[in-house]
């Protein structure tokens, strides 16, 4: 590093500090972005498992046999590639920039993964419910998103933070969707209806909407197009039927049981269709942060550059005097730098202010993409104090706080700070 006559570093020092940060965070987010593209192809892979494992126990054993067997093959690889991204990750060295809270997250997806081989076992010998074995699968699932926000929660720059945003909620959309999957697998193989199968397949489908709103208001234009033709292509009329069926049951309804196999190939080929969009927004954050990247360091490159000038500047040379104020686009008003000319140090000053005002708009947009995960924070926190103080399921716990918002008027999310306020002034 440059020193001053002071023996102290120079503000181009700093500068150029600024900038290899930048490039290291970059670095991180890039790997991130590889590592929740591995997490995408697991989750989806995972939730063929669960939905093939409800097929396979709710007809005792009769169906879906190869089929589980062969998912659990490309589970196994896609858990494989998994491990290799975090690998790659390296968290030892980046522990600043990934935070606290993503480790943990990363650390508890790592030790419910590890515990798959017991779950199938427990499958494969129907020593546990359809119903046990949907929990377990989802929350495996929900481990590996928790990931993926704790990743866009951490994320530093905004570009890359709103497409985790739209990732991570429409991952979740599809994971709800795969939940209905599941469950409506398990109550048509099953032959039978009931109050509960209904409330649940509605209380998914409202979850669905949900994350796929937040989705919209994040999503770049490209993968919204693909969203669209999806939309079109996924056979949501017979979708829509054998959702009825689902939510008009009760205890004395008796369905068909070949119904499950329909069900469950028109539930597929929707999840299946929706991983479209997943690999298109995964190869997007891949651009993204590649893009992001090199930028970067032409960016480090020119302003080095640039500040291999300032001697030559310094000593009057013209040429010098051309090629900084195109490179910086003019000059400043100040009334120097120390130890330099005026007009050398309103150029220094420009170059500095430019930088600082460029972190502060990615910190203002920063701020707005991380708006939507703030929300679902408080709206969690509030369903927990529900779920623990009134002994409700989460589904208890969301609908009364959807009831209680819409009777009051207001935004749920008022509601859930108000809880929130009212349980901490109360411990």
């Amino acid at each position: 590093m440059a020193e001053t006559s002071a023996g102290r570093p120079d503000a181009t020092d700093y500068l150029i500090a600024s900038k290899e940060c930048e490039i290291q965070i970059l670095e991180q987010l890039l790997r991130m972005g590889q590592l929740v593209v591995c997490i995408s192809h697991l989750v989806h892979v995972l939730q063929r498992e669960r939905g093939a494992s409800n097929m396979y126990l709710g007809s005792r054993g009769e169906r879906f046999g190869p089929e589980l067997q062969a998912i659990r093959r490309d589970s196994d690889r896609q858990r494989e590639q998994f491990h290799q991204a975090l690998a790659a990750l390296n968290l030892r060295q980046n522990t600043v920039q990934a935070g606290s809270r993503l480790l943990n997250r990363i650390g508890y997806a790592v030790h419910i993964l590890s515990d798959m081989d017991r779950l199938r076992d427990e499958v494969g010998r129907q020593a546990i419910p359809a119903e046990a074995a949907t929990r377990v699968y989802t929350e495996l699932v929900q481990g590996l998103l928790a990931v993926v926000f704790e990743a866009a929660d951490a994320a530093v720059d905004p570009d890359i933070a709103r497409l985790l945003v739209a990732m991570f909620h429409f991952m979740q959309g599809k994971e709800f969707t795969g939940q209905e999957r599941a469950a409506g697998a398990a109550a048509f193989a099953s032959g039978q209806g009931g109050g509960e199968v209904s409330l649940r397949i509605q209380h998914l489908i409202e979850a669905e909407e949900r994350c796929f709103e937040v989705f919209a208001g994040f999503v770049d234009p490209a993968s919204w197009a693909v969203w669209r033709q999806c939309q079109q292509d996924t056979g949501l009329i017979e979708v829509e039927r054998l959702r009825r069926l689902l939510c008009t049951s009760n205890e004395r309804t008796a369905f068909d049981p070949r119904l499950g196999q329909r069900w469950f190939e028109v539930m597929s080929g929707r999840i299946d269709t929706m991983q479209q969009v997943e690999l298109c927004l995964a190869a997007r954050l891949e651009v993204l942060c590649a893009g992001k990247l090199s930028a970067a360091r032409d960016s480090l490159a020119q302003h080095c550059s640039v500040i291999d000038l300032l001697p030559r500047f310094q000593q009057g040379q013209d040429d010098a005097f051309v090629v900084f104020c195109s490179a910086e686009g003019g000059l400043a008003g100040s009334d120097g730098y120390h130890g330099l000319s005026p007009q050398l140090g309103r150029s220094l000053i420009e170059l500095l202010q430019s930088q600082s005002r460029r972190l502060q708009q990615m910190q203002d947009e920063l701020n707005n993409a991380r708006t939507a995960l703030e929300e679902r924070k408080v709206v969690e926190r509030a369903k927990g104090l529900l779920m623990t103080h009134r002994r409700l399921s989460e589904e208890e716990a969301h609908k009364l706080l959807r009831r209680t918002s819409m009777e009051q008027g207001r935004r749920q999310l008022d509601v859930a700070r108000e809880l929130i306020a009212l349980a901490e002034m109360w411990t």
